[in-house]
């Protein structure tokens, strides 16, 4: 009975799941495409057992196969973004976990960097990263455009990597 069913209604199945973007090429289709079937199944026996018209069952079962795929694809990608949020979490880790060692990675940075940066540098990489201002409020600061701070800004990183490149 299923199996006749599954045949007559195949068309409204693939359908259904082309309109949630499932395609024969799609790397869930037979996963999506098997739950579709058992939708289809559900549906017709409800149908049956509710005494309802069976005119209106191929726009009832159609909005069912979508609703139900659309769920599914939902839910799978949450999961991925789980398993991504978790793998990001374990980069963090490496991280520095307060202000005051972020301080002194920072001060050591400037000792390595002392002799390399001249004293606009310096004071940018000081006001930036141990008193977190803007470029905005760097250059306000101290009376200079932003485009002169973006300048120390580029020249302190151009400096720190040939400098650790050594």
């Amino acid at each position: 009975m299923e199996d006749q069913l599954v045949e007559e209604y195949h068309v409204l199945v693939l359908g259904a799941l082309k309109k949630c973007h499932v395609t024969s090429f799609h790397p869930m289709f037979e996963d999506y495409l098997q739950i579709a079937r058992w939708v289809l199944a559900d549906a017709h026996r409800t149908f049956i057992k509710d005494g309802k018209s069976m005119d209106s069952f191929h726009n009832y079962v159609f909005q069912r196969i979508y609703w139900k795929i659309t769920d599914e694809i939902r839910k799978e990608l949450t999961y991925k973004d789980r398993l991504q949020t978790g793998e990001d979490d374990e980069l963090f880790r490496d991280l520095p976990d307060t202000k005051q060692e972020d301080l002194i990675e920072i001060n050591e940075l400037l000792e390595k960097c002392q002799t390399i940066l001249t004293e606009n540098e310096k004071l940018f990489l000081e006001e930036a990263y141990v008193h977190e201002l803007s470029i905005t409020a760097i250059a306000r600061k101290h009376h200079v455009s932003r485009q002169t701070v973006y300048n120390w800004r580029d020249k302190v990183a151009l400096k720190t990597i040939t400098f650790f490149e050594k």
